[in-house]
């Protein structure tokens, strides 16, 4: 007959196992890493711009974030980012999906009249450090 209880002989490495799973249960249950809430404004030469999305990519995670520019220059995360440095640059806006299954699908294309480099994280120079809670981040292009 198989006993279940633990013999005084093995009652040491029973209750090591035991207090090791409880050890690691707690520290995975603990808080999650600390992020923020990202917004801001795009200008491109001191105008709001507005015909692009907007990415916050961390190089060293490769977590990134990204939102379409309002018409105001305006943009807004939906989903925190965890705490980092970011590299910031340019994409094609979102392309909505169209009930019609017969149109052609339109191209994607980026806005030539905005310095190639900020269209990627390899050669944007824009660089942000999200902090916990809410940040502001202004996103400067130049020509």
């Amino acid at each position: 007959m198989n006993n279940c209880r633990p013999t005084m002989k093995r009652f040491p490495c029973w209750l090591a196992l035991t207090l090791g799973l409880m050890t690691l249960s707690a520290v995975g249950c603990g808080k999650s890493a600390p992020t923020g809430k990202v917004k801001g404004k795009v200008l491109l030469n001191d105008k709001p711009y507005s015909d692009a999305a907007v990415t916050f990519m961390d190089p060293q995670s490769g977590k990134a974030g990204s939102a379409d520019i309002r018409p105001d220059g305006t943009f807004e995360l939906t989903t925190p980012l965890p705490t980092g440095k970011y590299t910031v640059f340019l994409a094609p806006k979102a392309v909505s999906g169209s009930a019609d299954t017969t149109e052609a699908p339109k191209p994607i294309s980026i806005d030539q009249t905005v310095p190639q480099k900020y269209w990627s994280d390899t050669t944007s120079d824009i660089r942000a450090e999200i902090k916990a809670g809410e940040n502001d981040v202004p996103v400067i292009l130049k020509k």
